[in-house]
Order: structure tokens, then sequence, then C-alpha cells
């Protein structure tokens, strides 16, 4: 019988945190956070990283996750251990594979010690790569085109990449032109649309992915004032150290947040100007990954207020613990 796992999806600020430590105080479950950006040490306030603390892992002493990934600490939120956050350095490069191979090793380990595993984030690709064990292998790669690629301004990237996967246009950040230079290789070298180019394996766990979807009033709300707060708590200061240390060229750099706080520090932009970027990107950013969850059918949604136990019982007593 395959393991049980809780994956909580959904749009950036609809409650997906507070829903994991929810479930995970309810059900001996941990959070396995599944967010391209919380895996970079020091971006804190621009990822919206939860308040924790770092205690000695009781979980992982001379364990395999141990040796792999030099795991010796647990990051515990409202006393809910959540893994996957602070992985590498901005400046270390990371991909998709790489968390995959992490998650899975961390689910065997949080099974093997008879708890729940919980996924719990908005980075939907990601999330998919678990969930329906794609073969990431099967992506491939043509350094020489890159750098061909990467010679063309953003708006011609984009402008390109939307005539040949429209689909993919609509689920991409235009803003960031790794992504969009990525999505145009993937596209160019195979003939197939990025967006379609996913190669499902064998599925590895019994998934319930819980989404939550706001309102979009609700939500808008939530970003501005999750903005307002992260300049509030020092997100310009946190970007000009990590500029300081890394630059604003290297990938971590060019997430939402960090790019437009790093514009307005080379002096190309006002603070006043930034932070309206900022909100206006993240509302997109929900936007397009609301458009990629809508599309699996096996989510089942509900509003932030809802409650999940009547949702998880029935999972939990038509699955049993193998």
């Amino acid at each position: 019988m395959k393991p049980k796992v809780i994956a909580i999806v959904g749009p950036t600020a609809s409650g997906k945190t507070g829903l994991g430590i929810e479930i995970a105080k309810s059900w001996n479950g941990e959070v396995i956070c599944v967010d391209s950006r919380q895996v970079y040490r020091g971006m804190d306030i621009g990822t919206a990283k939860s308040e924790g603390i770092w205690v000695e892992s009781e979980f992982e002493k001379g364990g395999s996750i141990n040796q792999l990934f030099g795991a010796r600490k647990t990051f515990l939120v409202d006393g809910v251990p959540h893994w996957g956050i602070d992985l590498i350095d901005p400046n270390e490069p990371y991909s998709a594979a790489d968390f995959k191979t992490y998650a899975i090793e961390k689910i065997d380990d949080i099974v093997a010690r008879g708890r729940l595993p919980i996924l719990v984030g908005g980075t939907g690709f990601w999330l998919k790569t678990i969930i329906d064990n794609l073969d990431l292998t099967a992506t491939p790669g043509d350094s020489a085109l890159r750098a061909q690629l990467e010679t063309h301004t953003l708006g011609d990237l984009f402008h390109e990449y939307k005539q040949l996967d429209p689909e993919g246009a609509e689920l991409i950040d235009k803003k960031n032109k790794r992504r969009v230079v990525r999505a145009l290789e993937v596209t160019k070298l195979t003939g197939r649309p990025w967006s379609h180019f996913q190669v499902v394996g064998e599925q590895m766990y019994d998934v319930l992915q819980i989404g939550l979807s706001a309102p979009r009033e609700e939500l808008v709300g939530r970003i501005d004032t999750r903005v307002e707060e992260m300049v509030a708590r020092g997100l310009v200061d946190e970007v000009r150290r990590l500029k300081d240390a890394y630059g604003c060229e290297c990938e971590a750099m060019t997430g939402i947040g960090y790019r437009q706080v790093c514009a307005f520090l080379s002096g190309s932009t006002k603070l006043s100007e930034a932070i309206e970027e900022v909100k206006r990107d993240t509302r997109a950013y929900a936007k397009r990954q609301m458009t990629w969850f809508k599309r699996d059918p096996r989510i089942v949604w509900v509003q932030p207020s809802d409650s999940t136990d009547q949702i998880m019982e029935t999972f939990l007593k038509n699955n049993p613990t193998p």
C-alpha cells in the first residue's frame, strides 16, 4: 500500500501555512515546504517564511538524510517540524529535480517515524514532480542555445514564447528572464510546448490534495497587507544585505520582491514604485498559481474558513496506514 501524503496547495497569501500547521497538529504530521524561494538561506522576509526556531534534530541523528543533505537541526513553527527551508545559499544552483530528491527522502523518513507528511506550498511544478513522479531526466538542455537566447531582450523572448506555447505563457513569470529562456529552450529543442513536457511516472504516494481558494477581493487584500508587512519588517535591508553578498543577477534574486527592491537599490525606481510593483506582480503570480492548480481535477477545494476535519477523516479512514 502506498504511503499517505497530504498536499496543501493554492495561491500565495491564501492561508496554506496556517492550514498545514493545523492539520499537522491534529493528525500527527510534519510539514514539507514546497516553495522554490524558501529553500534559500537568508531570504526570509521576502519569501514569507514563517517565524520559527531551529532546534537540534531528534529525528535524523545518524540517518541517511543527515548524510545526504547535512540536516542537523529542525525548524519548528508553532511546535510543528517544517522541512524544505534554508537548504542552500542564494548563489547555489537548485532545480526541481534536486528538490524532488530531497522531498522523497524526507517523506520516507517522516513515514518511517509513523507520522504524516504534509506538503505545503504554491510552487505548482515542484509539487507535481512529487505527486505525479515526473521524470525530470527527460527534459533536455542545450547550453549553446541557452546562451544564444540570453542575448535577446526579455520582451522579445516572451513574445516568441507566447507564439509557441500560449498555455505556458499564461503560467510562467514573464518578468523572470531565466525561466522564459528555459521554457523557450525546451520548446525549441523538442518541438513540443514546455507546458506539455511532463513525463508522468508511477505514483509513489496516495495523495490528498486540499486547495485553498479565497475570494479574489479578499486575496488581493491579503497580498497587499503581506507586502506592506514585509516592508515594515525590513525587506529593503534584507535585499540590500543579499545584494552586497551575492549581487542581483543570481537566480534567487530574480524572484518577486527581490528584483523590484534591487531596482530601487540600483537607483532605477523609487521605493514607492517598487512596492506597488511587488503588489502587482504578486497578484499576477497568484492568478497564475490558480490557473495551474485549477487544471488538476483531483484537488479538493475549500475556503480558508472551512473545516477540513471531515475531508481528512474520510481520506485516512478509507486509506489506513500500511
